[in-house]
């Protein structure tokens, strides 16, 4: 039975950090990717900025009178998609700047007797650049999956005294970006005055081709590529006292991931910078989430009272603005049912393990209601995250979804999934 034609928002981009965008994202491309059409009716559109929305709905329109289809059932379903999607995109006044990616069909919801028109739109992470119309039994996703892969921009520097090479890696893409050189002579043999006044000229050179570094690393990184995580490398010392002086922009120090050694400076020892850091990188917590989880670390060790963990004590701190920031695993399956009587509104609330879910539906409609004896329930259900986020909006604090396979995500797995830092110590009495 498909139930009355719903239209639903997914707003990406309205989520309080990077992290809970695309836990987001990863959560509605898991429910898309089990939708099954009874035949070609399920619709996929991405638009880039470019597209004009008349344009599209005129495309839309077109797609709709020429549908054809083997089964008058699906037909019908098909048309009531197109319908759906140019109503909703006719609500909307622009294209956002990375585009818009939309499905639209009937889909399967919680009871698997019953379906509902739908239509879901994602704001992507990385801009869509082109143009894509599919109608499949199935949704197209791997574009979104793409840029998912793509989040991971790593910069590589090799250097040394005399040159220094730079090179990005985006997703699985390694790209060489520019080589520059020192133009520093080596250490000299001269004795005396001369060689004191030689090692002055030397290291007011090296100074000068570190802040060259600093700027071209500013520009590769920052301004073109927007990494996420820098790594350098090369032979000798050289790295070590770039890395020690106040040279890279604050940016990029709170992105370093580390330094390795190298035996070349040039594009083969950006390579082997890579080729040394490959199995660090599979394990990588992005850099805000690292931070994050070591501070909570941290805290815990000095037992100052500013950590807490467990699901109900971090609920707890966030309803009664005591914490700053919230933290939460991405295997955290955890949902909050809500029963709402049809007949007065009285509703009551129970979180689960996504298992349980329809053992747990059953358990709480079964039973009358307490404020009229009605048994007539319609049933809401939230993620977890949503829950936390919904509680830390009110109270300016924010959520932090560990996602990356790490050793900070084990570590937070060990504390039950869940786990906050708080604003201020609080008394034993609360």
């Amino acid at each position: 039975m498909v139930s009355e034609k719903v239209t639903h928002f997914h707003a990406c981009n309205m989520a309080t950090s990077n992290s809970v965008k695309l836990h987001k994202l990863r959560k509605l491309l898991a429910c898309l990717s089990e939708q099954e059409g009874r035949g070609l009716e399920l619709i996929s559109l991405y638009i880039p900025c470019e597209k004009s929305i008349e344009e599209v709905v005129s495309f839309l329109k077109e797609e709709s009178d020429s549908a054809v289809t083997k089964s008058d059932v699906v037909k019908h379903r098909l048309q009531d998609a197109f319908k759906n999607l140019i109503q909703h995109l006719k609500l909307q006044r622009e294209i956002p700047e990375n585009g818009i990616a939309i499905f639209a069909g009937t889909f399967a919801v919680s009871n698997p007797e019953s379906e509902e028109l739908n239509v879901e739109e994602i704001s992507p992470p990385e801009p869509i650049t082109t143009y894509i119309y599919e109608v499949d039994d199935h949704f197209h996703l791997e574009p979104l999956r793409e840029m998912l892969r793509n989040q991971k921009v790593v910069g590589l520097i090799a250097m040394d005294s005399k040159e220094a090479s730079f090179g990005v890696l985006n997703g699985e893409r390694f790209e060489f970006i520019e080589n520059i050189t020192s133009g520093v002579h080596g250490k000299s043999g001269k004795g005396g005055s001369s060689q004191r006044r030689y090692e002055r000229e030397r290291d007011m050179a090296i100074t000068q081709f570190f802040h060259r570094v600093a700027e071209h690393s500013a520009k590769d990184f920052l301004e073109k590529y927007k990494v996420t995580v820098l790594i350098v490398g090369g032979p000798g010392t050289t790295k070590g006292d770039f890395l020690n002086g106040d040279f890279l922009h604050y940016e990029l120090k709170d992105a370093l991931l580390t330094s390795v050694d190298t035996q070349f400076a040039s594009k083969d020892g950006v390579r082997e910078v890579l080729d040394k850091s490959c199995e660090l990188l599979k394990n990588m917590c992005a850099p805000e989430e690292k931070m994050i989880v070591q501070r909570l670390l941290a805290s815990m060790g000095k037992e100052d009272g500013l950590a807490i963990y467990g699901l109900d004590v971090v609920l707890n701190a966030l309803k009664n603005g005591e914490a700053e920031v919230a933290m939460a695993t991405d295997r955290t399956d955890i949902i909050d049912l809500i029963a709402v009587c049809k007949r007065c509104g009285l509703s009551k609330a129970k979180m689960v393990d996504n298992k349980k879910k329809l053992q747990t539906v059953q358990e709480m409609t079964s039973k009358p209601c307490e404020k009229c004896s009605a048994v007539d329930y319609e049933v809401e259900e939230k993620d977890i995250i949503d829950v936390l986020e919904d509680e830390a909006s009110r109270t300016n604090s924010r959520v932090e979804v560990i996602s990356s396979e790490s050793e900070e995500k084990a570590r937070l797995t060990a504390l039950g999934g869940f786990a906050a830092l708080l604003r201020y110590k609080l008394n034993k009495s609360e």
